[in-house]
């Protein structure tokens, strides 16, 4: 992957399926991408000038296609994971494609290339999700979600700040039994699956080690 945020390249792939994205931001110097470049074309909101476009390459045993998105409105990372337990923007899973995108949740059917569902569950952007059991754990900046396989928002968690670390320390950890998780100012806080506050640690509260 390309360290820029205003073009970014990234590959998965399954035994079934390889993806390659691009992704393109709209304040990138050197615009690359149409919609017209797609054999099929998704359209996430609508048009504007402010939006970027994301290149999708999919190739099976059969053929090769391109889908192209467009109107992705916030910021955007590729980030995929090896590991179900660390967070990733994109993942195949089975023959769907899961993306989080700027405001959106996206998922994909790619033996048809259409949307299975897009959703915007929080209110500013959407950062990057976890495998939770069957479900997915989704980090927004001012929200935790747990989303179903069909795209249904099942339970949110928010607290008193939002969920970026300023201290680089990894907001969400999924353990046996609870998600723990990290806010702007390392407040702690502690979750079951279900969404239910078990504890929480506030910095200020936390005794200091001279």
């Amino acid at each position: 992957m390309t360290n820029s945020n205003h073009i970014q390249e990234l590959t998965l792939s399954t035994d079934k399926w390889k993806v390659d994205l691009v992704y393109e931001n709209w304040h990138s110097e050197t615009k690359t991408l149409e919609a017209k470049e797609g054999d099929f074309v998704i359209e996430l909101s609508e048009k504007g000038e402010w939006h970027s476009i994301l290149k999708i390459d999919i190739t099976d045993e059969k053929r090769k296609r391109t889908c192209i998105l467009t109107g992705i409105q916030g910021s955007t990372y590729l980030q995929k994971s090896n590991t179900d337990e660390n967070g990733k923007s994109v993942k195949i899973d089975s023959d769907n494609l899961t993306l989080s995108l700027g405001l959106n949740f996206v998922s994909i059917d790619l033996n048809k290339l259409n949307l299975n569902w897009k959703i915007e569950p929080n209110m500013a952007e959407v950062f990057e999700f976890y495998d939770l059991e069957n479900d997915y754990l989704l980090r927004g900046e001012v929200g935790i979600h747990r989303i179903d396989k069909s795209g249904q928002v099942k339970w949110t968690f928010s607290a008193a700040d939002i969920w970026v670390n300023m201290e680089g320390r990894a907001e969400v950890e999924i353990t046996e039994n609870s998600i723990k998780l990290l806010d702007f100012n390392s407040d702690e806080y502690e979750i079951d699956f279900d969404g239910k506050e078990i504890k929480n640690y506030p910095q200020s509260s936390r005794p200091t080690h001279q």
